[in-house]
Formats: C-alpha cells, structure tokens, sequence
C-alpha cells in the first residue's frame, strides 16, 4: 500500500472531525445567540394567554378611538369567557385602499402575531389616523380556540388555514402518503417520554424521500378527522363569520395589502413572505419591489417549500375580484422541521385523550414554545421585523400620496 492510500481514512477522519466541529460551533453560536441580553420593552408585548392579549388588544384599540367588531365563536372556553374574533378598523367606512394585518389562524401561533399587531397599535399617537379613503383593519385571534388551549387547531381538530376552499372545491381527498404517515406517527406518539420521535421520522424520510413527506405532511387533507393538518368536512365557523363580516369593509377596496402572520417554519427568526401558487409574476414583483426580495418567496421558485390546499389568502382573493388583493404570509422561523412536527403529534394526542381539560397540560406548553419561543432574543428580533413589514407595507400602499411617513417608530 502506497503513503498516499494510507492516508486516505485519516484524511477521512479528518473530514468528519473538522465537519462535526464546525456544527457543534454552529450549535454554540446559535445557543450564546439565543441567551443574548434584550431589552425588556421588547418582550412586553407577548401576553401570558389568549384572555391577556385581548383584553390589551382592545384596550390599544380603544386608546386610538377605532371602530371595534367582535365575532364570536361558539366553542368551549379554559374559563367560560366568550372566545371573539376582534377587528379593529382605523379611517374610512367605505376605502378605496386598505392594509390588513391579521393574526391567529393557527391558534398558538397568535401569541406572536398578537403582540406585533400590540406593538404597532402602542407606537401609534392617540390622534393617528391613515390617509384619507383609506383604511387600516387589524384581525385579532382568527382561531380563538387554538389561541385559548394552546393549539394550532379549531374546536373541530381543523387547521384553519386548509379550511378556506374555493366553491368550486370539495372537502374531500389527502395526499398519498398521508394514511401511512399518520399510522406511524400516531403510533408513536404514545411513546415513553424518554423515546424520541426523530430515528422514526428520519427512517420515514429515507424510505419516502424528504420531498414526500413535505408534499404529504402540511399540503392540507380532508380524510382523517383526528390528524395533522385536516381542513374539515365544511366551512369552519371563522370562515363562515369572515365570509359575512368582510364585505362590509373591504367591498369597494380598489387596492388591499394583506400580512398575515404565522410562525414555525424556517431557519431561527428569519422571516420569509410567502406567496402562493395564484401568485402572478406581476404581483410577486410588486412584493419584491417593496420589501426586501430575498424575504419573498414565490410558490413557484420555492425550494422544498410546500403547496397548501384551502389558504386563506388565495380564498380572499377569490372573494374581492374587484379588488388587486395583494396577500402575504408573513412566517417566522422557530425551531426544527421535526421538533414542530413531534410537538404537534404530541399535542394532538394529549388533546384526543383530555379534550378541553388541563389547559396547562405539558404538551400544550411545549406547543406554544415551539411556535412563540421565549426566547428574548427570538422575540425582540422579530417583534421589529413584523413592525417593520407594517411600516413598509403602508408605505408602499399609501407613501405616494403623503409627504411624511405614514407611520410613527416604536420608541
């Protein structure tokens, strides 16, 4: 054996070493990252629970002099306090141009949502208004359950956000792969607490391909009631209500502008808009034009990135033609792919065994850590990223036709 064939397992060593330190550096850097000291001003505005942000979001609300709505939702309740959707509306009862910013649709997801529409409202002087024939409409809680128990699902296991299916759509059909995923993932679910669920997912995605399971896992199925990411048998309440409410405010809208915040996918607070597959080339220019382009995704250029069936903004824009209905899902990253995915089959089978009891059982803890991390660094971060997408999406609605800014800072 020639010296330099000797030393080819040592090189490989060597590749390995040098590979599984710089990921442990990563690691570290990441943890130091998380743990960084933040001023306090910047977490306040993530409430304890759904009753806490409420109760704030009206009182900013109120402060302003906006026009409240509340629609409620018939479903039970941790403390028997009624369950709302509240809208709030600043500026013309009739706009030809609106800003929307909603939040909640996926339940937990709504602590982080709420405290950006909590933050935005705070920064605001009491006399604020937008500019004339303008409106500016906060949706707060779109799923007050899922917000109230700590989950990403409505009273009837339904991931709202798969629910919105346009009329000439049926509630009926699941991917493929979605009957064996859930047969093994719901096995594994009533593990022993010390056994994790990664070996068992990871041997999914050897066998199927990662590709498969992101085309099968989140796309929205209409077959298993007590699984993932089902968008139900009919219109949800939420849909039902929104379908009735909305045209009161956004009927005659020439132009909307639509943020619609969610959390845990991507790379630690990292934010990325997403369009859908309804997007025209046109509409995804609009976006880039005005926010930073590597934050905008389109559906069709997307790598690895899934395609949703029942979304809500492809449902809005079917329901405003008359209106250039620019919609955006503003996601932030939280945690793993499979940390999410093993926190929702856990708090999917805790909620199946005890229904609306324990509301501060385990497993919805770690569901709402998974999708509002407490990490003071995670917050702060995009707390003034989701501020900032407001600010440049009234700017880039209304800039023109003002000479200052529309909007004040945060102080």
């Amino acid at each position: 054996m020639s010296t330099t064939d000797s030393q080819l397992p040592r090189r490989r060593e060597l590749r390995i070493i040098m590979r599984w330190k710089g990921q442990a550096q990563m690691k570290l850097k990441l943890i130091r990252a998380r743990s960084a000291p933040v001023r306090s001003t910047s977490v306040d505005f993530f409430s304890p629970d759904y009753f806490s942000a409420k109760a704030r979001f009206l009182a900013a609300s109120n402060r302003l002099g906006l026009e409240l709505h509340s629609l409620p939702v018939e479903a039970p309740s941790p403390n028997n306090e009624p369950l709302t959707i509240d809208v709030a509306v600043a500026g013309a009862a009739r706009p030809t141009s609106a800003l929307v910013v909603s939040s909640g649709v996926h339940g937990v997801e709504g602590f982080f949502g709420s405290a950006v529409q909590l933050a935005f409202l705070e920064s605001l002087s009491p006399h604020w208004q937008p500019p004339p024939d303008t409106a500016f409409v906060f949706i707060h809680a779109l799923n007050p359950f899922g917000f109230a128990w700590q989950r990403r699902f409505n009273e009837e296991n339904v991931d709202l956000n798969r629910n919105f299916l346009l009329a000439n759509e049926q509630y009926t059909g699941a991917p493929p792969l979605c009957g064996t995923l859930r047969q093994a993932l719901m096995k594994h679910a009533r593990r022993p607490r010390w056994v994790p669920m990664d070996p068992r997912f990871a041997l999914l995605a050897l066998r199927h391909g990662v590709q498969s399971l992101w085309e099968t896992l989140p796309v929205g199925q209409y077959e298993f009631a007590d699984w993932l990411f089902f968008g139900g048998k009919a219109r949800s309440q939420t849909a039902q209500l929104l379908d009735q409410f909305l045209p009161r405010l956004l009927e005659g809208c020439e132009e909307t502008v639509h943020l619609d915040f969610h959390t845990g996918l991507g790379r630690w607070a990292d934010c990325k808009l997403l369009l859908s597959e309804r997007d025209s080339s046109e509409g995804a220019a609009w976006w880039k034009s005005h926010f930073a382009a590597e934050q905008v995704v389109e559906a069709r250029s997307a790598h690895g990135r899934y395609q949703i069936r029942g979304g809500f903004g492809a449902w809005l824009r079917a329901r405003f033609p008359q209106s250039r209905y620019r919609f955006a899902t503003a996601e932030f990253g939280t945690y793993s792919p499979m940390r999410v995915i093993r926190a929702l089959a856990d708090e999917l089978h805790w909620h199946a065994q005890l229904g609306t009891q324990f509301p501060e059982h385990r497993a919805r803890r770690r569901l709402t850590e998974t999708f509002a991390p407490r990490s003071p660094q995670w917050r702060a971060k995009t707390l003034d990223t989701g501020l900032s997408l407001i600010r440049r999406a009234a700017d880039a609605l209304w800039r023109p036709a003002t000479t200052p800014a529309v909007l004040v800072t945060v102080s």
